[in-house]
């Protein structure tokens, strides 16, 4: 009964990672609401901790507890593991350097609970999940992403789903994504999540967890047109996020893996490839002004110069404190006492998660991390897990040019999801 229900928890933690229901339960440092300056309690907070809770208890009668000694350390230095855990003891170390220390401590909280996440599912691959029903819940949850936010598209303003934590959407409302073809304005689709950006990337994790039920199936008329529609949908959200980096990375990624898997299954990546093409003449013809204004970069544009900026103060707390940062969570709160005439919004974390945990946990957290992640990947790579790496390499990638898989809930989820999938016992190919 109780294997039962963390299933069930576990299945609707994955169902629910892109909303952010939400309490506000502290503001730091005062003055004007900052997301980066808060700390908030989520649903999926309360169903990953259930979840972690339902773990413990199922171990608690075998040596689960007992083999976490200094022994085990030993033997486990050559792992991935290890590393995470260094990393954790030098992300708690770091708070000695925060001016917020109450700020820090709550960053390394969710640090622990995404770490524990980590470690879940390394540890019940194959017992309370595998990829065959993994995969399914991923793709329905982006679906349902997928309607909201055509629905926001085509509106262009909020639909009122307000207790799925989507966000106040509307042409007049300061700090909404936007885009400008010919002049006029137009919103990008949020879905349930609190930014265009975290939105393809879940659409990716949906897509690929897609391609993954498509090569790996069998196959009938009926599967093939729920397939043929769901991609559909799920590609048209992902156009309306106008995400630029992200949609070039999942084209980029998806010629990848179809090239790989071209000899084992002929006929099925084909076919696949076939619907990406169709779909992708379709909406470039569709949406060209859209597409074409949106991809043509200036170095003048608004966000290209704050993305300067903020790498240039991430330098500068580099350079000041290089061993230790400014403690864990705390770059923001830093970065908005050397820009306090600035309005609130522009406080925002340094858009590369490379920078920000040497930031904020030094250049030894970073390489400690660095050598966490090559571990991972090298065992990774041993196993053959394909699909799964592709996504992983993915999102390496991306983490050089944005900080929501280090700074907010669902990009945090998504990101420790794929390394506790490339550290579990599962087959991929």
């Amino acid at each position: 009964m109780l294997l039962w229900l963390e299933k069930f928890v576990f299945y609707s933690l994955i169902f629910a990672l892109p909303f952010q229901t939400r309490k506000i339960i502290a503001q730091f440092g005062g003055g004007a609401f900052n997301e980066w300056l808060g700390a908030y309690v989520y649903l999926t907070d309360i169903l990953l901790l259930a979840l972690v809770f339902l773990w413990f208890w199922r171990r608690r009668k075998d040596r689960f507890f007992k083999n976490l000694g200094w022994a085990w350390l030993g033997e486990k230095i050559k792992s991935p593991d290890s590393w995470l855990i260094i990393f954790l003891a030098i992300a708690l170390v770091s708070l000695s350097q925060a001016e917020s220390v109450q700020l820090g401590v709550y960053g390394w909280l969710k640090l622990l609970e995404f770490s524990l996440f980590f470690f879940y599912l390394k540890s019940n691959a194959g017992l309370i999940f595998n990829l065959r029903h993994l995969a399914p819940v991923v793709v329905f949850s982006g679906l349902v992403q997928s309607i909201i936010a055509i629905g926001q598209y085509l509106s262009q303003k909020s639909l009122g789903l307000w207790f799925l934590g989507e966000s106040p959407l509307a042409l007049d409302i300061d700090g909404v994504a936007k885009i400008t073809v010919s002049g006029e304005k137009i919103v990008r689709a949020y879905g349930g999540l609190p930014h265009p950006n975290l939105l393809a990337i879940f659409l990716l994790l949906s897509v690929f967890f897609l391609y993954y039920l498509w090569l790996g199936g069998k196959h009938s008329f009926r599967r093939n047109i729920f397939f043929i529609a769901g991609y559909a949908l799920l590609f048209a959200a992902l156009c309306l996020t106008f995400s630029r980096l992200i949609m070039a990375v999942f084209l980029l990624a998806s010629f990848v893996y179809f090239t790989l898997n071209f000899k084992k299954q002929k006929k099925k990546t084909l076919g696949l490839f076939s619907i990406v093409a169709i779909n992708a003449l379709i909406a470039v013809a569709w949406a060209w002004p859209e597409f074409s204004g949106r991809f043509n970069i200036s170095l003048q544009e608004q966000s290209v110069v704050l993305r300067q900026i903020y790498n240039q103060f991430a330098f500068l707390f580099i350079s000041e404190q290089p061993f230790l940062g400014v403690g864990q969570g705390n770059f923001v709160f830093r970065l908005r006492e050397m820009l306090d005439l600035m309005s609130p919004w522009i406080w925002q974390p340094v858009h590369n998660i490379y920078l920000l945990m040497a930031s904020e946990t030094g250049l030894i957290g970073l390489s400690v991390f660095l050598l966490f992640l090559f571990r991972l990947f090298k065992n990774a790579f041993g196993q053959r897990k394909t699909f799964i790496l592709l996504i992983g390499f993915s999102f390496l990638f991306i983490g050089m040019f944005d900080h929501f898989f280090w700074t907010l809930q669902q990009g945090q989820l998504a990101w420790w999801l794929v390394l506790g999938l490339l550290s579990g016992k599962l087959s991929a190919d």
